[in-house]
C-alpha cells in the first residue's frame, strides 16, 4: 500500500515523499529509519478512499490520529439543559463528585482488564460492580448499555463531559483506532495519578496559611466577647469574613462568565511577587505533563498542544503558549516555536530540543514537568512559611487595634463627664 509522508530532517527542513509499506506502522518506521522526524503520514491508495480519507500520523513510537479525524470523532459538544449548563459552568469546575483518585483507579482497572483480554462491555460491567464512587458507578452502567448497543467507548464517554473531558476522550479515540486501548488507559491513569499528587502537594502547603488567614478574622475579635460586647464580634469578625467570601465568590463568577476578566485576573496573578512565580511553575508543570501524556498516547501534536494549553490552568500563560501553535502548523520546529513565546527558560528549551531531535519528546516533557513541580513545591513551601509569620503579626496588630478601640470608646465618654463636672 502507498503512503504519502511529510517529515523534517536533522536541520529542520521539511521533506515529503511516498513509500510502499504493508501498514501505517511499517511506513512510519521506514521514514524514521531514514533519520527523519515524521510529521504526517497519509494513506494514498484505494484503501484510504474506502476508509473515508482518515489520516494518520506517527512521531516517535505510536500511531497518531490526524486533527481532522480527531475533530470528527470527538463530535460537537453536547446540548445542555439550563440547569446542567449552570452546573457545568460553576459547580463542576470545582466539584464533580468524582475525584482524580477515582478516575485514576478507573483507568487503571480498565487497563488491567483490557490487557487481560476481556471485551470492553464485560470490562465496564465488571468495574461498575466494584468501583466505590456511586456517581461514577451510575455513569459506567449507562456507558455499558451504550456499548452493548454498538457504540464505541469514546462516544459513550461524551455523555459526561464534566467527568470525561475532551483530552481523555482524545486518548481513548486514538486507542480505539490503533487497537491499543490498554496502553492508553494506562497512560491516562499515570497522568491522573501525577495530577493528583500535584494537587495534594498544593493543598498540603496551603492548608496552614488558610487556617492562619481564617484565624486572623475570627480570633482577634474574641476580645469583644471577653469585654462583654458580643454585638461587636459580628461587626469585627463575622461581617468582614462574609464580605471577603463574597468578593472571592464574585471573582470566581466573573472569571467563569467573562473571558476578558479571567485573562486580566490570571495575568495579575502570574506577576504578583513571590506568588506569581509559584503560579507560573504550576501552570508550566500542568502544560508539560498534559502534553507529554497526550503525545505519548498518540494524539496529534497540534491537538495535544491545544488540550495542554486549556489544561495549564492559567488563561494568560495559555494564550502566550498558544501563539506557538500556528508556527508549528506552518512547519516550524516545536522548540523554536515555544521559544518564541518568551516564557520558557533556556534550560527547558534545551531539554525540549533534545527530545525533539531524538524522537523522545514525551520523555523530555515529563522531565520538564517534574522540574517545574519540584520548583513549585519549593516556592509554595516558602509562601506557606512566610504567610505564617505575616498572619501571626497581623493577628497581634489587630488585637492591639481592637483593645485600643475598646478603651478609647470606654474612656472617651468618662473624660467628657469629668470635664463637665469641673465646669
Amino acid at each position: 500500500m502507498l503512503y504519502s509522508y511529510e517529515a523534517k530532517d536533522s536541520q529542520g527542513k521539511r521533506v515529503s515523499g511516498t513509500i510502499e509499506a504493508p501498514d501505517e506502522r511499517g511506513a512510519a518506521r521506514h521514514v524514521q529509519s531514514e533519520g527523519y522526524f515524521l510529521m504526517r503520514l497519509t494513506a494514498s491508495g484505494p484503501a484510504a478512499s474506502a476508509a473515508g480519507g482518515a489520516v494518520a500520523m506517527e512521531t516517535g513510537s505510536g500511531l497518531r490520529m490526524d486533527t481532522r479525524f480527531m475533530e470528527q470523532s470527538l463530535g460537537p459538544p453536547p446540548v445542555l439543559s439550563p440547569g446542567k449548563w449552570l452546573l457545568t459552568k460553576f459547580v463542576y469546575p470545582v466539584w464533580t463528585g468524582v475525584s482524580l483518585r477515582d478516575m485514576a483507579l478507573l483507568y487503571r482497572q480498565l487497563a488491567t482488564l483490557t490487557n487481560a483480554g476481556l471485551n470492553l462491555q464485560h470490562t465496564v460491567s465488571t468495574i461498575a460492580l466494584q468501583i466505590p464512587n456511586s456517581i461514577l458507578r451510575k455513569c459506567l452502567r449507562t456507558m455499558e448499555r451504550r456499548i452493548s448497543a454498538g457504540e464505541p467507548l469514546s462516544a459513550a464517554m461524551a455523555e459526561y463531559p464534566w467527568i470525561f473531558p475532551d483530552y481523555q476522550r482524545a486518548a481513548v479515540i486514538t486507542g480505539e483506532a490503533t487497537g491499543s486501548l490498554d496502553i492508553m488507559f494506562g497512560r491516562l491513569a499515570d497522568w491522573l495519578e501525577q495530577e493528583h499528587n500535584l494537587r495534594s502537594m498544593i493543598k498540603r502547603e496551603m492548608f496552614l496559611p488558610c487556617i492562619n488567614l481564617t484565624g486572623m478574622f475570627l480570633l482577634p475579635p474574641l476580645v469583644d466577647l471577653v469585654m462583654g460586647h458580643p454585638e461587636l464580634y459580628y461587626e469585627d469578625a463575622i461581617l468582614p469574613m462574609l464580605q471577603t467570601i463574597g468578593v472571592i465568590a464574585a471573582i470566581y463568577v466573573m472569571c467563569r462568565l467573562a473571558s476578558g476578566f479571567r485573562l486580566a485576573y490570571d495575568a495579575v496573578l502570574s506577576v504578583i511577587p513571590a506568588i506569581g512565580g509559584a503560579v507560573r511553575m504550576l501552570s508550566f508543570a500542568r502544560f508539560c505533563r498534559t502534553l507529554a501524556s497526550l503525545y505519548a498516547a498518540g494524539v496529534n501534536i497540534i491537538r495535544a498542544l491545544q488540550y495542554a494549553v486549556d489544561g495549564c490552568g492559567n488563561t494568560y500563560l495559555g494564550r502566550r503558549i498558544a501563539t506557538a501553535i500556528p508556527r508549528i502548523e506552518s512547519g516550524e520546529g516545536i522548540t523554536q516555536a515555544l521559544g518564541m513565546t518568551g516564557i520558557f527558560p533556556p534550560i527547558v528549551l534545551s531539554m525540549l530540543g533534545t527530545g525533539e531531535e531524538s524522537g523522545n519528546l514525551d520523555q523530555m516533557m515529563d522531565k520538564m514537568a517534574s522540574y517545574y513541580e519540584a520548583e513549585a513545591a519549593v516556592r509554595l513551601h516558602q509562601i506557606s512559611v512566610s504567610l505564617g509569620v505575616i498572619t501571626t503579626i497581623a493577628v497581634g496588630i489587630r488585637i492591639l487595634l481592637i483593645v485600643i478601640k475598646f478603651y478609647t470608646g470606654l474612656y472617651g465618654p468618662l473624660s467628657g463627664i469629668m470635664n463637665d463636672m469641673d465646669k
